[in-house]
């Protein structure tokens, strides 16, 4: 059809002009492959000054297929010119119908020659907004221009976004191509929304009030393209799940650019950068397969947080939300590198200065932290990494300024040389510290080591437990940790108060979360009374202790059973026992009593002697069964004296709430005052 209409423009202008006012031309409809012209009238006119004026009438434009629900009416150009083998149209309008689009009178110009041809539409009113298009061609070389301003985004939203809901929002484009017959060279295209509110029908993604500028830039080569890309999001609140990412201010930009090989699917990343002011960056490059699937064949990557506190509340926190992370607090600044390859970390690097991390639930704490993890999928790799921190807390266990290394490689953290923490007077030593990665199961860890001089009293205090005075020394034999459950292989023995205790089948699960459970069997061998109660408000006592805990489980480290019993054993050493210790013994029996013979002297000796001393309780359901060292028909023997001066302490409750025990113990054990009850 557009041959046809050109070649009766053209044999107009070849054809002899005789000097005539009006010559016209009347084609009821012309049909050309899809293409529909109805109502043509071309006028030709010829005034004195011998300046010919064509002026062209169309009723109606039907294009093809992409574009058949387009129409253009009431086509008119009522300033045709010709001659030297050129046809110009200055002064052009139409209207524009489709089904989706409409627009009022538009203004349209074009040129066409043998070797220059040019065309301007203006005032194109699509989508609430208004079009400009600018073209030229000079035989098959073409360029054509597109500006649209105010375009509603909401009137676009069924043509090209069905899949999303779109509040509001409209958008700028500012496009040029360049090419050569059907085939386009180069692109550059400026899209810009204000105001832009939508929201995905899966709730994955939002956006509210989005303010975004996004520029695309490409040049075809012999067989690839050569692009880059520039986004700018700057202002307005996104939500891409999981991360939310509120901006008020300096814009958040992520740009590119690189090759992409049409042949081979091969898409080269030469440069991407992502910057969040004065938070994070992120730059990188990287090979891209497309087929068979979509692949990272090689790429690296780095990264700085400059602020790791707010770029944590923004990349991290969505990660640990609704877990036993949820409210950790970072600080600090991180750089860090990966090098990918076949989709595959291959080897990378990370560091972290002043480094602070808190723990809202207290479980965990760290202070200017400094670390360095270098990593790689080798066997043979050897680089060191090490971690270092002024202060250390875990469960208000403070562990002190401390540095040492690691090697990290494959799936593995091993400690190449033995660790010392100082430790509440006295030191830790882990002697042997492995990590191991497996598959689709929770790490494997694996240590062991001592414990040295370890003040007892500054222990129990920090755990918030009865004081003890003495200091903890022994081996920690092999400790392994799977599926969040520590186990002890074997048993933990403490030198303590000239004897020991040995801690065995210890095993903890969910640790490190907001329900651990504890589990283990403790035998105390030997303990010298004397030392363990010298420094006690509770009384002196001499003699040797010794017993058990069996079957103990503690939840959140609240004791929820166990059996128990401590007793002085029948040997040569000295049995003697303080006024104030035979009281507060009395106490702890809930219930006991010193019997009639015994009160009369109690009050007139200060220490007394005594054949046997213990005690017994079976937590179960939140009470303790109590029992002691002989049984009789009224209750049983608490203390049992021997010798001169002699004093009994007898028990007559069995039964004890557990929580009232511990009452009574955290009294007697804080008060100068013996408490009979």
């Amino acid at each position: 059809m557009i041959k046809l209409v050109v070649g009766l423009l053209l044999l107009l202008i070849i054809a002899p002009v005789q000097a005539v006012e009006v010559v016209s031309l009347q084609i009821a409809q012309l049909k050309k492959q899809d293409w529909h012209l109805q109502g043509i009238k071309i006028s030709l006119r010829t005034p004195a000054q011998k300046i010919a004026h064509l002026h062209l009438v169309i009723t109606a434009l039907n294009l093809p297929k992409p574009f058949n629900d387009v129409k253009l009416v009431d086509v008119q150009c009522s300033q045709f010119n010709w001659g030297q083998q050129k046809i110009s149209c200055t002064q052009g309008t139409a209207r524009l119908q489709s089904q989706k689009f409409q627009s009022p009178q538009l203004q349209f110009f074009f040129l066409i020659s043998a070797a220059h041809s040019e065309f301007q539409i203006k005032q194109l009113k699509l989508l609430q907004g208004q079009f400009d298009l600018t073209g030229t061609a000079e035989k098959e070389n073409w360029h054509l221009t597109v500006n649209g301003k105010n375009m509603a985004l909401t009137v676009l939203h069924d043509l090209l976004f069905p899949q999303l809901k779109l509040g509001s929002g409209t958008v700028d484009i500012n496009a040029k191509a360049k090419g050569q017959g059907l085939i386009v060279k180069r692109l550059k295209a400026k899209l810009q929304t204000y105001n832009l509110s939508l929201q995905t029908a899966d709730g994955t993604k939002a956006g509210e009030k989005l303010a975004v500028t996004t520029e695309l830039m490409a040049a075809q080569l012999k067989n690839s393209w050569r692009w880059r890309s520039e986004s700018f999001f700057n202002s307005g609140s996104l939500y891409v799940e999981p991360f939310y990412v509120e901006n008020k201010s300096t814009p958040i930009s992520l740009t590119a650019r690189g090759y992409w090989d049409t042949v081979t699917g091969t898409i080269d990343v030469d440069s991407l950068r992502f910057i969040h002011p004065h938070i994070a960056q992120v730059n990188g490059y990287a090979t891209v397969q497309q087929r068979p699937k979509f692949s990272v064949s090689q790429g690296i990557v780095y990264a700085h947080i400059a602020d790791l506190t707010q770029a944590g509340q923004v990349y991290l926190t969505p990660f640990i939300a609704a877990t036993s992370l949820e409210r950790l607090s970072l600080a600090g600044e991180i750089e860090a590198k990966i090098a990918l390859k076949n989709s595959a970390i291959q080897n990378g690097y990370f560091i972290a200065n002043q480094l602070d991390i808190n723990d809202a639930q207290q479980r965990f704490a760290l202070s200017k932290g400094a670390i360095t993890l270098n990593w790689a999928d080798l066997k043979n790799f050897a680089s060191p990494s090490y971690v270092a921190w002024k202060d250390l807390t875990v469960y208000s266990l403070p562990m002190g300024r401390n540095y040492f290394p690691l090697l990290l490689k494959q799936k593995q953290i091993h400690l190449p040389k033995p660790l010392l923490f100082p430790f509440f007077e006295g030191e830790i030593h882990i002697e042997q510290f492995d990590w191991q990665a497996i598959a689709n199961k929770s790490p494997q860890v694996h240590f062991s080591g001592q414990i040295h001089a370890v003040s007892l009293e500054k222990l129990t205090q920090a755990l918030h437990l009865t004081p003890l005075s003495g200091y903890i020394s022994g081996k920690i034999p092999s400790v392994d940790i799977a599926d969040s459950k520590l186990s002890l292989n074997g048993g933990l023995k403490i030198n303590l108060f000239d004897g020991d205790v040995e801690i065995r089948k210890l095993a903890i699960s969910g640790f490190m979360t907001d329900f651990t459970q504890f589990y283990s069997d403790i035998a105390i061998n030997n303990l010298d009374l004397e030392q363990l109660t010298q420094k006690f408000s509770f009384g002196g006592m001499q003699g040797r202790l010794s017993g058990y805990v069996t079957d103990l489980y503690l939840e959140n480290w609240h004791p929820i059973t166990f059996n128990a019993w401590l007793g002085t054993l029948d040997d040569d050493s000295v049995h003697q026992i303080s006024q104030k210790a035979v009281n507060n013994i009395a106490t702890i029996g809930g219930g006991g009593a010193v019997d009639a013979a015994s009160r009369l002297i109690l009050g007139l000796f200060d220490n007394f002697n005594y054949e046997k001393v213990g005690l017994g309780c079976y937590l179960y359901k939140s009470v303790c069964q109590l029992s002691g060292v002989e049984a009789v028909s009224t209750g049983y023997y608490i203390i049992k004296g021997g010798g001169l001066p002699r004093i009994d302490v007898m028990g007559y409750n069995t039964r004890i709430d557990w929580k009232v025990l511990q009452e009574r113990l955290e009294r007697i054990t804080k008060t100068d005052k013996p408490v009979i009850e």
